[in-house]
């Protein structure tokens, strides 16, 4: 009996709980709850916002006399400050009338709208606006979501916490001192004040423009990678900045230097860098690779793609890195047939392909890649070559011996299996497709030396598979 009676309680003062929670909230007073409307059909969700923004029922507001609680409710948010927003006094910014010229919202019944005064008052001190109470309400609706340990997204929450949120009167402050400093010369200076204007105030025209004049400051005080940075941050936010054509001339000429760099004085990718500032710490060739890349990807109809693709096929030539070479040499020729660069592509790109192809033992799509390079620069480019043109047409004999060597090395290991209808086949091929080379001759030669033997060698052990049964249908 005393068990059930205890457990009687414990039902009944968590239900106790439950209710008091939901009706009052934590540190609901008894004068809070005689304040709260007594209305039946008024859905309770937080008297205070829902008097503030006028979002009582009809029924409520219209039909039936203000009580009691209600009149002292409005005394007490009068002498605090709040605008009260409800269906029979219109809100300030409606009182007040449209903020730009143009048709007014308000019936014509209702007459000519109201002048717009010079200057709005400003709110009575520690007023709340309807805003803010239903930004909060928004948030407390939102809860939690895990995009919000994101963290970009903490960071910049505890940078609010900490008086570092955004703010337009400190950026515009900062950004007018850096242009002070810059007039002035002080690179460094102004960078410092520029980065401080575009985190102030993210998100707008003047964090572009500062995250611009930023990486400008840290160009010329010959902090290169940091302005390689900057640069890279105002793409990634503003991909369309209309600062494009200036950022792309800059990614040009570090990728520039920072190649000269490496060829003066090469170094692994992990060796660090602790004396230059315009230099990386590390990789000083992938950062001449990455800013070269970054003209094609931000602006690939941009009067710079052509010249990064060019620059960044001779870097890879002259470092021995033939496939990376051939490709950014095919792009060029595919991609800007219009481009000054066109003919050197096609006479570095043929070199290219024909030192990536490494024998007739491996893939032959370098050597057909070479053929078509080849035959496209004597068709298009004929009598404007000059002394190329002998060295191209050498190369494009190269290209056709070495196809048929292929063929021939096929036909080859086919006779050695005395497969010779397959040899006889890829030796017909050498003879025909071909003629004139070196390998046709030997082919002709080979052909009338088999002509008499069989298509395939005959079995020894023809015995033993014919007991189970004929292999061929």
């Amino acid at each position: 009996m005393t068990t059930k009676l205890a457990r009687l309680l414990l039902v009944q003062t968590c239900i106790l709980a439950l209710v008091g929670g939901c009706a009052g909230g934590p540190g609901a007073s008894s004068q809070a709850q005689t304040n709260k409307p007594d209305d039946s059909n008024y859905e309770y969700d937080g008297w205070l916002f829902k008097s503030l923004t006028g979002r009582k029922k009809e029924s409520a507001s219209a039909e039936k006399p203000a009580t009691a609680a209600q009149t002292t409710q409005s005394q007490t948010a009068a002498a605090q400050g709040v605008v009260q927003a409800t269906a029979n006094v219109p809100a300030a910014a409606e009182a007040v009338g449209p903020l730009v010229p143009g048709p007014s919202s308000r019936s014509s019944a209702a007459g000519p709208p109201p002048t717009i005064p010079a200057e709005l008052p400003p709110p009575p001190e520690g007023a709340i606006s309807i805003a803010s109470v239903k930004s909060i309400e928004e948030q407390k609706k939102k809860g939690f979501e895990l995009a919000d340990l994101a963290p970009d997204v903490v960071y910049n929450n505890i940078k609010k916490a900490a008086g570092y949120g955004p703010d337009e009167k400190i950026a515009k402050a900062a950004k007018q001192e850096g242009d002070t400093l810059f007039k002035e010369k002080k690179y460094k200076e102004a960078a410092e004040k520029y980065a401080t204007a575009a985190a102030r105030w993210p998100d707008s025209p003047l964090e572009e423009d500062a995250l611009f004049l930023q990486a400008e400051s840290e160009f010329f005080a010959d902090l290169y990678p940091k302005a390689h940075d900057t640069y890279g941050g105002l793409l990634k936010k503003y991909s369309n900045t209309r600062y494009l054509d200036t950022v792309m001339i800059r990614q040009f000429a570090l990728g520039r230097y920072w190649e000269q760099l490496y060829t003066k004085n090469p170094t692994l990718p992990v060796t660090p860098n602790l004396t230059q500032k315009d230099k990386p710490m590390f990789d000083t060739f992938g950062f001449a690779v990455q800013a070269y890349e970054r003209i094609r990807a931000y602006d690939p109809k941009g009067p710079m793609a052509d010249d990064s693709l060019m620059a960044l096929g001779n870097a890879y030539f002259l470092r021995g890195r033939w496939g990376d070479a051939a490709e950014q040499y095919d792009l060029l020729c595919k991609e800007y047939p219009n481009s000054e660069f066109q003919l050197k592509a096609h006479e570095f790109g043929l070199q290219a392909n024909m030192r990536k192809y490494q024998g007739s033992a491996y893939d032959e799509t370098p050597l057909k890649d070479a053929d078509k390079m080849a035959k496209t620069t004597l068709t298009q480019y004929h009598g404007k070559l000059g002394e190329e043109e002998k060295r191209v047409a050498n190369a494009a004999a190269l290209i056709r011996e070495e196809q048929a060597n292929r063929d021939f090395v096929r036909a080859e290991y086919y006779a050695k299996h005395r497969y010779y209808g397959a040899a006889r086949l890829y030796y017909n091929s050498v003879v025909k497709e071909y003629p004139g080379t070196t390998r046709a001759k030997e082919a002709q030669q080979r052909l009338e030396e088999i002509k008499n033997e069989p298509d395939e060698p005959p079995k020894r052990l023809g015995w033993l598979t014919g007991m189970f049964g004929n292999e061929k249908k």
